[in-house]
């Protein structure tokens, strides 16, 4: 790996991590009701994407405003890749160690949100899931809910989350390439 590619993922991925963090923390102490808030998560998957975004900025800006696509795709994932190893740490000692009881308390909260939904948006919801019942429906969601506290749940979640972003990094890495001149 180039020397300023992995200067730019350790520097936002580390930038990204500690926002997140700061934001989990912050939200833990002001009302963890937030958690399970839509407007939390996509205030965090905005902040992070501009962060990567400008990581990508960065590198092309020190490599003399040029980045070839692989350079620009590879400025957008390594830093998300070094955060989510980091949050993957993070999120295990927090779910386990911090408060064992938060992941439950977040499952409450997201089975009492559908309960409280229209009947025929609930159906909905319950049809997505593959469930017919509500007790079906609260079971499935306390148990996504505790799988945040264990390794695999954190791995499965890190597998999903590198999948989202690599389609978004194809999009800005086509976006922000612009390649050297063959003939200067």
């Amino acid at each position: 790996m180039p020397p300023l590619l992995k200067k730019i993922a350790v520097q936002f991925g580390i930038v990204s991590t500690v926002l997140s963090i700061l934001y989990v923390l912050g939200v833990y102490i002001v009302d963890e009701t937030l958690f399970t808030s839509k407007w939390g998560g996509t205030l965090v998957l905005l902040v992070t994407l501009v962060i990567f975004i400008v990581g990508v900025t960065q590198y092309k800006k020190e490599n003399g405003g040029y980045a070839t696509f692989r350079e620009a795709f590879s400025a957008f994932m390594l830093p998300f890749m070094m955060a989510s190893v980091l949050g993957l740490a993070f999120n295990l000692f927090f779910y386990n160690v911090v408060d064992a009881d938060l992941a439950t308390r977040n499952g409450a909260r997201q089975v009492d949100m559908m309960l409280e939904m229209p009947e025929e948006q609930l159906q909905g919801v319950k049809k997505f899931m593959g469930v017919t019942t509500n007790d079906e429906l609260e079971e499935k969601i306390m148990k996504q809910a505790m799988a945040t506290k264990s390794f695999t749940g954190q791995l499965k979640g890190a597998g999903m989350g590198i999948a989202f972003f690599a389609v978004i990094g194809l999009v800005v890495g086509a976006v922000m390439k612009k390649n050297r001149p063959e003939f200067e």
